[in-house]
């Protein structure tokens, strides 16, 4: 048996991230052509879509906010109280309180956060 090698990369930008398409270093030709790969994400609640890149947000939504389901995704049997991505800097404009909109690289670089707590944002108060 033989082991494949693959290859993708990740950007990590300050505020999205996008992910190159996966490369089969056997089967693939033309690997000087690089190519990005779209990234399946909420854009509104129960609703899914590919888009080129992930915004780099996360939002906590409240207790009753959204509908049952409203933050699941199609490969997780959970379902969120959170959501990441499109949908999560859209509807995060309208409860700012509820919305992490700083890089994780900007967050654990700050001095004023206490980086052990189960809570984000630091700032936002529980009733946000």
């Amino acid at each position: 048996m033989t082991s494949r090698v693959f290859w993708f990369g990740i950007d990590l930008g300050t505020d999205q991230i996008r992910r190159s398409r996966f490369v089969d270093t056997e089967a693939d030709a033309g690997l000087d052509r690089p190519a990005t790969s779209r990234l399946p994400q909420l854009a509104a609640p129960a609703t899914v879509e590919a888009r080129d890149v992930l915004p780099s947000f996360h939002y906590e939504a409240g207790s009753g906010e959204l509908p049952p389901g409203a933050l699941s995704l199609p490969w997780s049997s959970a379902d969120p109280d959170h959501a990441v991505g499109v949908f999560a800097r859209e509807h995060g404009a309208a409860v700012p309180g509820r919305l992490v909109v700083m890089s994780a690289k900007s967050w654990l670089s700050h001095s004023g956060v206490d980086r052990t707590a189960g809570r984000l944002p630091w700032h936002g108060g529980a009733g946000l």
